[in-house]
């Protein structure tokens, strides 16, 4: 099975996505812990150019095509044959990140992209869309920031309108595809978030 974390920057996916892997391993499940980008060494290097402060001079459809080859190469070299082996993979961004992200926060049209997508993207089992608000967001990212001592990355830089149409086409997203996705309101406490994904992925588990 592959499960999916997605939502707008520092709406917890990866601190939930790590608990919840720990409750499976509990259960005895065989599980794998991935993200995109960077979930392979091709892809650490990828990840590097995608969020360096520094590009400013990418363009959004190099953007989308950094991301893609990333996932293209993620999805050979660990999803698919872990997948094979039965095991539950976990992972941290997935392609819906692209229509969000490089989609509706670049106010691209990515149709050209299908062919691509209908070839070589495999469609999640299931897609937990974590959802805070942006003010929320902003908040967390500098309170992380400053406890790190490090700067926004190129992306978390965007400005509240990018990540208010990014929010906006998950929501979309979720609404279009209501099997597959599930929308996990990300405001509270960890706990009470933890308790409900556990229970959204053990029932699909038949657990």
């Amino acid at each position: 099975m592959l499960i999916t974390f997605e939502g707008i920057d520092a709406c917890g996916k990866s601190t939930q996505m790590e608990l919840l892997a720990e409750r499976l391993e509990k259960e005895g499940l065989d599980v794998i812990k991935a993200r995109q980008p960077g979930g392979t060494s091709i892809g650490q290097a990828i990840r590097k150019i995608l969020l360096d402060p520094s590009n400013t001079e990418m363009t959004p459809e190099t953007e989308v095509l950094l991301y893609v080859a990333d996932r293209l190469q993620h999805i050979e070299q660990v999803i698919k044959p872990a997948l094979k082996e039965q095991k539950i993979v976990l992972c941290d961004r997935y392609h819906d990140t692209a229509v969000a992200y490089q989609g509706a926060g670049r106010q691209r049209d990515l149709t050209w992209l299908k062919p691509i997508e209908d070839k070589f993207i495999q469609v999640p089992d299931l897609t937990l869309y974590f959802d805070i608000t942006v003010a929320t967001s902003q908040a967390r990212l500098e309170e992380r920031n400053k406890a790190l001592d490090q700067e926004n990355c190129r992306l978390e830089q965007e400005d509240v309108d990018f990540f208010n149409r990014i929010r906006s086409a998950y929501k979309s997203l979720a609404e279009r595809e209501p099997q597959r996705f599930v929308i996990v309101d990300a405001e509270g406490s960890i706990e009470s978030i933890q308790e409900e994904v556990v229970q959204i992925v053990l029932q699909r588990l038949g657990k």
